[in-house]
């Protein structure tokens, strides 16, 4: 066709065709893919192999601003996908534009070896531009990886015969709308027979401890140990299996995104059924269920940073069950308001240490009600310094061993409004390294048989007015010298 000034694309017709994807390992990373036209190419890979076939463009829509790293990059096409779309040069033919792809039904296995299919297989002889084998590009095993659909087996029900590479069970006779936008049909794409076969249930929670040698039962209810109250992953979609009605992913209403390698999103307005679903391949994913209830589940660790600051509100009650070790640093200060009871059970052992920094640290506690402990073995304690204690009350000890008080200086015991008693079973034995003086306005000393004073040196008894001195039987004073009666 002889050409003129005005000729350019637009005015030298419009020629559209209708083929299938081959290749977008695109050298260029321009998101291209190599195409084979029907009509326009031999279905022979001899003919025309692959990497003959002329690299086509690939129309974003304009949503997609497709410059500068900005929205969806690369195309999403992949091998074996059916397309529609024109040619820039309507002669040569040889700068293809896609402007779409087209779902389908196959209705049997590809066949690697002519045109029109997927080309990578471990059995292909293709090669590309750099003699490298086409199903080179396979994933990681490339062995399992076959024509469209990808890995699949002729007889679907027999799984030990092969292996699916997408993890989703899609065959060939099978539309290529995703099995989680088809109803009850979604219950047999294996990422959401994966979550319904991992979901936990059972999990136990905290229960305060019941210490009925110290508890008020008045105070802490009902006086009983607490039962474990166990909570259970909620069901995916939030509905069970076998739901019946099954309100969830009503075509055509479920809008699926799913990747080659199982990364979906889901955005569901069935009517009752209403969710959002974003899944890792892994298993890790968070959904939002239809009465707004949110899973978040990760299965491997997760991680977060939050730079600035993080304001919670939770109007019901929390459940936290860790099956591994807790660990917190609080670089600021820690400050924790309970308006109700706060209880702490351990199973083993507890260990605090106030002032572990350089400058120390005070412990202060104020408690104004009743203070109530039950310890079944020793308890040591050191004071560095001083310790001072005020009971407005009484206080009651009870040793069941012996009691043995030892202090480096003085000891001095007082009562300013009452009686000071001794009592013991068998003797009171008081000793002193120098002088033992009792003073009092009257002194008593009695005993059920027998009393006896003895002094190393000398006995001096001194009264301002009278001394009394009364036997029952026998009076007897002794001296070894002499003994001077009013000398």
């Amino acid at each position: 066709m002889p050409q003129s000034d005005n000729y350019f694309m637009g005015i030298d017709g419009f020629v559209w065709f209708v083929g299938v994807v081959e290749d977008r390992k695109d050298p260029e990373l321009q998101g291209r893919c190599r195409v084979r036209c029907l009509g326009f190419h031999s279905p022979s890979l001899t003919d025309i192999p692959t990497s003959d076939l002329p690299w086509a463009h690939v129309m974003h829509p304009v949503t997609d601003p497709a410059m500068h790293g900005m929205g969806n990059s690369p195309s999403w096409l992949v091998e074996g996908s059916w397309v529609i779309g024109f040619f820039r040069d309507a002669v040569e033919k040889q700068q293809p534009i896609i402007i779409g792809s087209l779902p389908g039904q196959p209705s049997k296995v590809a066949d690697f070896k002519t045109g029109f299919n997927d080309p990578r297989h471990k059995e292909s002889t293709q090669v590309d531009e750099e003699g490298k084998k086409i199903y080179a590009y396979n994933p990681e095993d490339e062995n399992e990886y076959g024509s469209y659909p990808l890995g699949a087996l002729k007889d679907t029900k027999d799984k030990k015969k092969g292996k699916f590479t997408r993890p989703s069970g899609h065959t060939y006779r099978e539309t290529d709308t995703s099995r989680l936008s088809r109803g009850v049909t979604s219950e047999t794409h294996g990422a959401l027979e994966k979550r319904r076969k991992t979901r936990r249930t059972s999990i136990p929670t905290a229960t305060r401890p019941h210490i009925p040698s110290v508890e008020d039962a008045s105070v802490l209810g009902t006086g009983r140990p607490d039962p474990v109250v166990p909570w259970d992953e909620p069901h995916p979609k939030g509905l069970t299996k076998d739901a019946d009605p099954y309100m969830s992913a009503k075509y055509p209403l479920n809008h699926v995104f799913e990747s080659e390698a199982g990364h979906i999103m889901e955005i569901d307005d069935s009517p009752g059924g209403e969710r959002l679903l974003r899944e890792h391949s892994s298993g890790t994913f968070e959904e939002i269920h239809p009465l707004g209830d949110k899973v978040v589940k990760v299965v491997g660790s997760n991680y977060e940073i939050i730079a600035g600051s993080s304001n919670v509100l939770i109007k019901g009650n929390v459940n936290l069950t860790i099956e591994g070790t807790k660990k917190e640093l609080i670089k600021g200060n820690y400050i924790l308001e309970v308006e109700g009871d706060y209880t702490r059970k351990i199973h083993k052992n507890e260990r605090v240490k106030v002032g572990a920094g350089s400058s120390g640290g005070n412990l202060e506690s104020e408690i104004r009600g009743n203070y109530s402990y039950n310890i079944n073995d020793e308890v040591k304690g050191r004071v560095g310094k001083d310790q001072t204690v005020t009971i407005l009350g009484n206080e009651i000890r009870a040793v069941e061993g012996y009691f043995k008080h030892t202090v480096t200086g003085d000891i001095t015991q007082k009562t300013t409004g009452g009686s000071m008693k001794r009592s013991a079973f068998l003797d009171i034995l008081e000793e002193a390294g120098f002088d033992f003086s009792v003073k009092s306005l009257d002194v008593d000393i009695r005993s059920k048989w027998s009393t006896t004073l003895k002094a190393g040196i000398s006995i001096v008894e001194t009264a301002g007015n009278t001394i009394d001195s009364t036997a029952g039987t026998i009076y007897t004073i002794v001296g070894t010298t002499k003994v001077d009666i009013n000398p």
